[in-house]
């Protein structure tokens, strides 16, 4: 069998040097038993739900199917973030943006794409997150599907869900690791503050016989597949904008690339300028139509170009 001569030690006193047959069935690849061990092993993996106290793909289908089955869910309790969260979010108030901050941290180190594909599914009043030990509460974002049609105007009318974050009861950050912001901190050590406990009790008032509505200030769909508009080749390159950015990017910003990001932006602008072809200045042109004789004329500032007879009358004329 080929896989027991791979696997079959060499006798001893033989040469340690491989012999070719073994090379030659070396090389071609995994045996026949190691490919239908494998196949076997992924047969089971698809089989199961949790694995490990990990939930697979399978976990995550079903649940979708009961989704569709129930009708609605008004709340959903994940441990991870859905992946994508924090796109179509307006820049922070002041107030929120160490906050926000946190909340940045947590969602890069916390997030799903599984659980993400959950919130799409079901659409919730309400989706409560555990992890990343920071209490926050998104902007709500708009449904797409989940409503009522309004009975005058024969319209759907989405409402919103509301996600909140919550903190861990003995003020640690579960999912997130700490980074080392001593080595890069604008403070003194005995500057540095504490960070606040979070708040880790959280209640919600739920109605599920209530109707749908909007809420002030609520965003579009994070997940929501926008049409990619093409892009036209001759058209200049888009200018990115920095305004946005905190003093922890500015300083990322900084440590990679070893310019500010409102520097990198001049210094581009001025070789773009350089680069630029100078424009030539048009010539002025006469209304007027001018003879070949006269462009002669005013070119050598003579009367050459004149008959022998004109030049004596014009001679004649000035004396």
């Amino acid at each position: 069998d080929r896989g027991l001569l791979v696997a079959a030690p060499a006798p001893l006193g033989a040469d340690l040097a491989e012999t070719p047959a073994v090379k030659s069935v070396a090389s071609n690849g995994p045996s026949w038993e190691e490919l239908k061990a494998k196949e076997k092993k992924k047969e089971f993996m698809q089989s199961q739900l949790f694995i490990d106290g990990c939930y697979t793909p399978l976990a995550i289908e079903r649940l979708c199917e009961e989704i569709a089955d129930s009708g609605g869910v008004d709340l959903l309790l994940t441990s991870e973030w859905p992946k994508g969260v924090m796109s179509t979010l307006k820049d922070a108030w002041p107030e929120e943006a160490e906050v926000r901050k946190l909340a940045k941290g947590a969602a890069r180190q916390c997030s799903s794409a599984a659980v993400a594909e959950l919130a799409v599914a079901a659409e919730p009043k309400y989706h409560a997150v555990g992890l990343g030990g920071v209490f926050w509460r998104r902007q709500p974002w708009r449904h797409e599907r989940r409503g009522e049609v309004e009975a005058s105007t024969g319209l759907l009318k989405c409402g919103v869900c509301r996600m909140i974050t919550l903190g861990a009861v003995d003020g640690s950050r579960p999912g997130v690791k700490d980074m080392p912001s001593a080595k890069y901190s604008y403070k003194k050590p005995e500057e540095e503050v504490a960070p606040k406990p979070q708040k880790w009790l959280h209640g919600l008032e739920l109605d599920p016989k209530a109707m749908p509505s909007d809420a002030d200030g609520a965003t579009p769909n994070p997940w929501t597949q926008k049409e990619v508009p093409k892009v036209d080749p001759n058209l200049p390159p888009e200018r990115p904008d920095f305004s946005g950015m905190d003093k922890e990017e500015k300083r990322r910003w900084m440590h990679r690339f070893g310019i500010k990001p409102d520097e990198m932006l001049s210094a581009s602008d001025k070789i773009q300028k350089e680069n630029e072809p100078k424009q030539k200045k048009e010539k002025h042109k006469s209304l007027y139509k001018v003879s070949e004789k006269e462009k002669k004329r005013r070119k050598t500032g003579t009367d050459s170009h004149l008959p022998f007879s004109a030049r004596e009358r014009m001679q004649a004329g000035r004396g």
